[in-house]
């Protein structure tokens, strides 16, 4: 068996694992992925930290949306913490009497975060971006979880609201499916992220496993990582809907993604001695999931190059010819996973009934995120190799 053979039936067993891993959590949680945890009686008193660095634009009315939940407002703590804004994010918060405003120096975003925290007075603390936005629900769909006193943190059901946009509706659709995927994950102790738009945890993790990296490029997903390596639970709410501003345009997109990208291997290699029997599904299979991942795209589109040189002239150009001849066994493999990505983003929609997303959106989606896939892991090793900065 020649290498590039060997290379094929590697993709192809991992692809077919890692589908059939969310197959098997969807099957077996179908009944229950959707319900919320047993109301509670418990009312702690939460603080919300909104780090802010020149948010004019959207701070006001993401304060509005905090002190319109459905709260006892003797129990809720607002903190605003604008890092070195030039415009008028300090006034605004300022204006609102109900909430505590502070400036730091251009520290960043994590040491924004955690000068908030140390103020935060809360039995539980939730981190807010302030291009964000609640709902009156968010808190009483959260807290339940943390009667499980193994629960540090848990995440929102983070979402892009409806509009004409093609790229908002491309990443509302990627979000629903980030949020399915999230939930299923929890079955396995595996949430990989607390996410910035809003999430919540028991304040007293900070003092045990530190506050949140202040050099980190996704601090968000460190600090999640960093909660589960000290064998602590993170779970999902699908319930807890906040809204969030996504980039709106191309470039912007994708000068998100390739710091997620970076920060994201960072953080896994980082956390790789996690990769051990004592973390459970965590260690055994999401952490090395992740290096497997970027590995299996890379070869995938080496093992694409490799085939268009070397396939002979007449059959790049006689395209029914050539599909009937290439016809076998990866290709019904590949049919497979793509029907069944396909299977899971109709899921991850169907999953929300508010969310209608219109066909061509759907359909956009399934050839877009391809394209920007390998141009965001494209950047993200360039990137690294240069090794250039990224701030707020």
């Amino acid at each position: 068996m020649d290498l590039v053979m060997l290379l094929n039936y590697l993709i192809a067993f991992f692809s077919l694992f890692v589908v059939n891993v969310f197959i098997l959590l969807y099957i077996k949680h179908k009944d229950t992925y959707l319900k919320p945890p047993q109301k509670t009686d418990w009312e702690p008193t939460v603080s919300v930290v909104i780090p802010a660095h020149n948010e004019g634009k959207y701070l006001e009315q993401c304060i509005e949306t905090v002190l319109a939940v459905d709260y006892p407002k003797e129990k809720l703590e607002i903190i605003v913490v604008d890092d070195g804004s030039t415009d008028n994010t300090y006034e605004i918060a300022k204006g609102f009497k109900e909430i505590q405003a502070f400036k730091t120096k251009n520290k960043g975003k994590g040491a924004a975060i955690n000068f908030g925290l140390k103020k935060a007075k809360g039995e539980l603390v939730a981190t807010m971006d302030a291009d964000s936005f609640l709902t009156k629900n968010t808190l009483r769909e959260l807290i339940p979880y943390f009667e499980d006193q193994k629960v540090m943190a848990v995440t929102p059901a983070v979402k892009v609201k409806a509009s004409n946009s093609w790229i908002k509706e491309l990443q509302r659709i990627e979000y629903l499916m980030i949020l399915f995927s999230r939930k299923l994950l929890s079955f396995i102790d595996s949430v990989p992220v607390t996410p910035g738009p809003f999430s919540m945890f028991r304040t007293k993790v900070f003092d045990e496993i530190g506050y949140f990296d202040e050099h980190n490029l996704v601090e968000d997903q460190e600090i999640a990582l960093r909660i589960q390596s000290h064998h602590y639970k993170i779970r999902s709410s699908m319930t807890a809907d906040v809204y969030t501003e996504p980039p709106d345009n191309l470039r912007d997109l994708l000068k998100q993604r390739v710091r997620w990208q970076r920060g994201g291997f960072r953080n896994y290699w980082r956390y790789k001695s996690l990769i051990k029997p004592e973390y459970g599904d965590f260690g055994m299979y999401f952490v090395p999931l992740n290096f497997a991942t970027i590995t299996a795209f890379f070869l995938l589109l080496g093992l694409m190059a490799h085939s268009v040189i070397s396939t002979p002239y007449y059959t790049q150009y006689i395209w029914f010819d050539a599909f009937g001849m290439s016809l076998g066994f990866f290709t019904f493999i590949g049919m497979f996973v793509i029907a069944t990505s396909i299977l899971f983003l109709w899921l991850s929609v169907k999953s929300f009934k508010g969310e209608q997303v219109k066909l061509r959106y759907l359909l956009s989606f399934i050839v877009f995120y391809w394209y920007l896939m390998i141009g965001y892991n494209s950047l993200f090793i360039l990137k690294e190799l240069r090794r250039e900065s990224c701030t707020w």
